[in-house]
């Protein structure tokens, strides 16, 4: 549980704003700039393996994104499909017929692994691979991969034609969660490589592997995570989903076009994604992006007249799914936006009531010590989070611990910085472990706060952890055109699970009038990592 502090002061918001600020600097062209894309994604593999089954659903999902977009030309490449001679050779294909100023996305949404680099390459110890579904370890099958010295050589071929590149790699290579997760039943789109053998892969000249992100000019590579982290698979609209390619399927649709003015730049890009994926993975996830530059250049130009459509997903795809072991689902039958499923591969929660935890499917143990008396308020509380994450995920605002992304113990200060809102009017309450609502903004005893402009200025508030129950924690920032009281009232009067157990549908009601821009910092306390 945490107290709001008295002190508040107002900061800038240098590490995100850094990361934001970024833009190419890339050769204007006369004539119309055209949009191609190259999508490919992968669940298939020849393996015996952890298969996957959100990539080719993101590929398909940015495909359709680049065609409503006026893509000239968009080629899908899935599964079987996707053979490292098709790739290389659409590749090729379309570099040659886009003209400089063109913008040229490719997507890979598929397993990524880690290998040692051959023996004769003294510049470095390991080489980063995108997997492709007939990768074998031995023989011919040893081609059906792209390493980073080809990517690499790639780019440059692209890059000195003068033509934009977006790389969207959904896929990792090693390492672990922001946090520490047992993340019951997903899947992670890391391969372990074996050991190679007669490796027929024909790599490029050792100088490509010095290139920098400073050596191209016109290439702009968003990673789905830092060379470290895990790539999960998630639900999202009731299909398994890379969070980075859901995300960058509606900056390209529009969302990302903050001004309206028919273009995304990579300044609107990126502070699309980021917010978003962090929204939908409870920051487990965060982009990677390079190279940084200072100046914000038009990416893609929308074809005209087309915008995001507005329409809510459908009401089964928001239901909050929930597996429980050694425990009677009836104490929260009565949800109606929640159901229960049979395994735990398919929950968005899971708890079991032996060990008295509740874990998240990627966040972890988000609640502890509950039994069949508290089950219901926690699971109220995701409920009306998977509605909100939904709505955060569509218009994202930039919210972030800036004290870390860590879990907090009791006596711990916790500092969120928001910043970019388009609204006026603040409302702010957290959702601690146990489902009741902590009220904070706009406090009824400073009626200044309901009538301030909180959008005029980057916020910095401190709250301080000051005692249990212990493990997620979610702040909730909603800026809204209108004043809400109606709203702050309800909030207010839900200090106890059991009366917060229609917080979700209040939400929907309060909100549903739209002109609300939505913020969640998700707060992990107690001991762990």
């Amino acid at each position: 549980m945490c107290q709001r502090r008295k002190t508040r002061s107002h900061c800038g918001y240098p590490a995100l704003a850094l990361l934001l600020a970024m833009g190419l600097a890339f050769a204007p062209s006369a004539a119309k700039a055209e949009l191609y894309g190259l999508v490919v994604g992968i669940d298939d593999y020849l393996l015996p393996i952890n298969h996957l089954d959100g990539a080719a659903n993101d590929a398909r999902d940015i495909a359709q994104s680049l065609e409503q977009a006026g893509a000239k030309e968009v080629v899908r490449l899935l599964n079987d499909e996707a053979r490292k001679d098709r790739i290389v050779s659409e590749w090729n294909r379309i570099v040659a017929e886009a003209k400089p100023g063109d913008t040229f996305i490719f997507s890979y949404a598929g397993h990524g692994g880690q290998e040692p680099a051959p023996p004769d390459r003294h510049d470095k110890t390991t080489i980063e691979s995108f997997i492709l579904g007939h990768f074998e370890p031995s023989g011919p099958g040893t081609r059906e991969r792209i390493v980073d010295d080809e990517v690499n050589a790639w780019l440059q071929q692209a890059d000195k034609k003068g033509i934009k590149i977006i790389f969207v790699a959904d896929s990792c290579h090693s390492g672990g969660m922001e946090r520490s997760a047992s993340a019951p039943g997903v899947k992670f789109r890391r391969m372990q490589i074996p050991a190679i053998t007669g490796d027929m892969l024909q790599f490029p000249p050792p100088e490509v592997s010095t290139l920098t992100a400073d050596d191209f000019q016109n290439v702009t590579f968003v990673a789905a995570v830092p060379p470290d982290k895990l790539v999960p698979e998630i639900d999202i609209d009731g299909q398994k989903r890379g969070a980075l390619s859901w995300a960058f399927s509606r900056a390209m649709e529009g969302r990302a076009d903050k001004n309206g003015d028919g273009k995304v730049t990579e300044f609107e890009l990126l502070s699309y994604i980021v917010p978003a994926v962090h929204t939908l993975v409870e920051s487990q996830q965060t982009p990677s992006v390079f190279p940084l530059r200072a100046r914000s250049v038009p990416l893609v130009t929308l074809r005209e007249g087309k915008r995001p459509a507005p329409g809510p997903a459908h009401a089964d795809d928001l239901k909050l799914k929930v597996a429980v072991e050694g425990g009677d689902a009836s104490a929260f039958a009565d949800l109606p936006y929640v159901t229960v499923v049979p395994d735990k591969s398919q929950a968005d929660l899971f708890w079991s009531a032996s060990k008295g935890t509740v874990e998240h499917v990627v966040g972890g143990v988000v609640a502890e010590n509950v039994d069949a008396t508290g089950i219901k308020g926690v699971v109220s509380k995701w409920a009306a989070l998977k509605w909100l994450n939904h709505q955060a995920a569509l218009d994202p605002l930039p919210a972030k611990l800036a004290s870390g992304n860590q879990r907090y113990a009791v006596g711990d200060i916790v500092q969120i910085e928001i910043a970019g809102a388009k609204y006026p009017h603040l409302t702010m309450f957290n959702l601690p472990p146990d489902g009741h609502v902590e009220y904070f903004i706009p406090d009824p005893n400073k009626p200044a706060e309901a009538s301030k402009d909180w959008s005029s200025e980057p916020i910095h508030e401190q709250f301080k952890v000051d005692k249990p129950p212990y493990g997620a924690e979610h702040m909730v920032a909603i800026f809204s055109k209108n004043d809400l009281p109606d709203l702050h009232a309800a909030l207010a009067s839900m200090t106890t699970p059991a009366r917060a157990e229609a917080l979700r549908p209040m939400l929907e009601q309060a909100l549903s009038a739209g002109d609300i821009q939505i913020g969640i910092i998700d707060i992990y306390t107690g001991n762990g990592g």
